[in-house]
C-alpha cells in the first residue's frame, strides 16, 4: 500500500503542475512544473517521505520507457522531418555528451564534499 500512496502523491504533483500551466498559461509542460513543486516541497520538508521514496524506486527501472512517447512522436512526423535528421542527431549526441560531462562533474563534487564531511566528523571524534 505504501507504493500506491507514493504514486498517488506523485500524480497529485503532476496534476498540480498541469493546473498551474493551464491557469497561468506557463509555456512549460505540466509534469515539469509538478516536478518543481515536488522538489520545492521536499526541500521545505527536508526529507523524502518513505512512501514517495518507495514509489520512486519502483519507477526508476522503467525510466527509459517514459521517454518512448517523445521518440515515437518523431517517427510519425514523416516527410516534414526528412531534412532535419542531421540536426536532431547532432542535438542528441551533443546533449548526451553535455549531460554526461555535467553529471560526472556533479558526482565528483558530491564525492569530494562527502569525503570532506566524513573526515571532519572523524577528526572531531564524533565517529
Amino acid at each position: 500500500m505504501p507504493i500506491v500512496t507514493g504514486l498517488l502523491i506523485l500524480l497529485l504533483f503532476q496534476c498540480a503542475g498541469e493546473a498551474l500551466k493551464a491557469y497561468f498559461s506557463i509555456p512549460l509542460p505540466g509534469p515539469v512544473l509538478g516536478m518543481f513543486l515536488l522538489f520545492f516541497c521536499l526541500c521545505c520538508y527536508r526529507s523524502v517521505p518513505i512512501v514517495v521514496a518507495k514509489a520512486s524506486h519502483t519507477l526508476i527501472p522503467f525510466l527509459a520507457l517514459m521517454f518512448l512517447p517523445a521518440a515515437t512522436g518523431l517517427f510519425f512526423l514523416g516527410t516534414k522531418f526528412n531534412h532535419q535528421w542531421p540536426a536532431v542527431f547532432g542535438a542528441v549526441i551533443l546533449g548526451s555528451l553535455l549531460s554526461l560531462i555535467f553529471n560526472g562533474m556533479v558526482m565528483k563534487w558530491l564525492c569530494k564534499t562527502n569525503n570532506q564531511a566524513s573526515s571532519n566528523t572523524t577528526m572531531n571524534g564524533k565517529r
